[in-house]
């Protein structure tokens, strides 16, 4: 590929500040610009657990959508109202899902990880700040 000077100078620079190589940062964006092509209801965030697929227009992970999906057996049309979303947004997160599923899983799982590390560190918290008799 060539890209413009200016291009592969904004590139370059946006590399240093991520720590990250122009070869890895120009393939995120191809692979999150073809991704976002496929599913235009999707943008990508970075956040605790890294980088991740989102809802545009909220603050849902595409996996805390899938989680309460599962939880309502399915239905997109209760996971819809229980997140107070369109149910399109909800159809859109199961087709991003469908076709990144392992990814998608992969960031589920390290959600539940950091959710106990939190709780953990949450009631080391309360134990101390508890009066003692």
């Amino acid at each position: 590929f060539r890209f413009s000077s200016s291009l592969l100078e904004s590139l370059q620079k946006r590399a240093e500040e991520t720590g990250s190589t122009v070869t890895s940062l120009a393939e995120r964006y191809v692979e999150e610009g073809i991704r976002r092509d496929a599913h235009p209801l999707v943008f990508f965030r970075e956040g605790l657990g890294g980088r991740r697929p989102a809802i545009v227009g909220t603050r849902l992970d595409v996996g805390q959508v899938i989680e309460t999906l599962r939880q309502s057996h399915n239905s997109t049309s209760e996971t819809a109202d229980y997140l107070s979303i369109p149910e399109p947004w909800v159809r859109a997160a199961v087709r991003y899902y469908a076709d990144y599923q392992p990814e998608v899983d992969e960031w589920i799982e390290r959600m539940h990880i950091v959710a106990e590390r939190e709780e953990s560190a949450w009631r080391r918290e309360q134990a101390v700040l508890e009066p003692h008799a």
